[in-house]
């Protein structure tokens, strides 16, 4: 998969934050700073004419110079390889890559060699979410996955005892790599689909995961609720805090209760309850 990378100039870190919030909302998935700036990542068909607009639109609200490359998607791996470091959740969970050593004592040892270093999921969000599942029982349970990835959150779930995992990505790369991730961590009861949140029709699930971007977790939002089980969980993560009011408005206009919030470095993760 290519990817653009938008190269961002501004005069102030505030005006890169404010930047960064309206991009992410765009679809822009991965941000890293640089000295006076950013860079931003977006799937190359996600750039639409639309995204170009509101780029241009950001421009009468904030002074920042920009630059725009396509970035081949031969070129992710070893960029991965390159900057890519383990993820140590709470001394409970270790996501590492398999050229890394695994950690005696850690309860949960998860292996991820994804295919591009975009979407792998190596990112605040994931920890967030992480974070919500290791407190939570998935013994025996039925979880969902959506917007897998890579499906770390899939792979957890199968080693915290889940019953089963469906694990659901619009992106064949994403199921190709779910599928091969999945063997090397020898686990069992995960089923990979490509699809979107229409997939969860006639499905019912006791915990759904969804760390995607706040405009598809908007649109698709009463897909997931529809689908958990009356004591279900859902788990958001993939947007910023100053997104939180919208989501958990939506949520709880459908029947949930937001029972836990977690931020880390402006990015945000909710935990509701279905309303009983």
């Amino acid at each position: 998969m290519n990817y653009f990378e938008l190269t961002c100039i501004t005069t102030s870190a505030e005006h890169s934050e404010i930047l960064i919030v309206k991009l992410a909302e765009q679809g822009f998935e991965s941000f890293t700073d640089i000295e006076k700036g950013f860079k931003g990542y977006i799937q190359e068909e996600l750039y639409t004419e639309e995204v170009k607009l509101e780029i241009l639109q950001l421009y009468s609200l904030i002074p920042f110079e920009q630059s725009l490359q396509l970035i081949a998607d031969q070129n992710w791996n070893a960029e991965w390889e390159k900057n890519f470091s383990p993820i140590n959740v709470d001394n409970k969970c270790y996501i590492r890559a398999s050229f890394h050593a695994s950690i005696p004592g850690i309860p949960y040892d998860v292996q991820i060699n994804p295919k591009m270093s975009f979407g792998t999921g190596h990112h605040e969000t994931t920890c967030l979410v992480v974070a919500q599942m290791l407190e939570l029982d998935l013994r025996d349970k039925v979880i969902c996955d959506m917007g897998c990835g890579t499906s770390i959150l899939a792979i957890l779930a199968a080693k915290m005892g889940a019953a089963s995992v469906l694990a659901i990505d619009t992106d064949e790369w994403a199921v190709e790599n779910s599928l091969e991730n999945i063997d090397t961590n020898n686990v069992r009861g995960i089923v990979v689909k490509k699809g979107d949140a229409q997939m969860l029709a006639g499905r019912t699930f006791h915990v759904i995961l969804a760390n995607i971007n706040r405009n598809i977790l908007l649109r698709d939002m009463e897909f997931y609720i529809q689908s958990l089980d009356k004591q279900g969980v859902l788990v958001l993560s993939g947007f910023f805090d100053l997104d939180i009011p919208v989501l958990q408005s939506k949520a709880e206009s459908l029947g949930m209760t937001c029972v836990k919030k977690q931020v880390e470095n402006k990015w945000a993760s909710l935990l509701f309850y279905k309303n009983r």
